[in-house]
């Protein structure tokens, strides 16, 4: 590792440890709590949750159990990647992560 690589190893460091944190919260977090949100122009937006409720700024869906427990799949799947990658980063720069 180069001198000049130390902010950079420590801004990573930072991520990683937030990211850690992140992916810990979510893996405990219900699958019921998850919801999927469409960002539509004006008033369209959609909202898919186990209430399903609405608002004046988006419609409301309820979803299935099963469809909020892969899409918690998918967000820790998702968060866990970034994890990995901010791990691939430190080892690019001489820093072993996994500990």
């Amino acid at each position: 590792m180069k001198i000049q690589d130390i902010g950079t190893v420590n801004h990573l460091i930072g991520e990683l440890n937030d990211m850690k944190e992140l992916v810990a919260h979510v893996n405990q977090a219900d699958p019921a709590d998850c919801e999927l949100y469409i960002k539509l122009p004006g008033d369209s937006s959609i909202r898919i949750s186990s209430e399903g409720a609405a608002s004046t700024h988006y419609q409301g869906f309820s979803a299935s159990s099963d469809f909020l427990c892969r899409l918690h799949r998918l967000a820790v799947e998702e968060l866990d990647a970034r994890r990995r990658g901010l791990i691939d980063s430190l080892a690019a720069l001489g820093v072993d992560a996994e500990a």
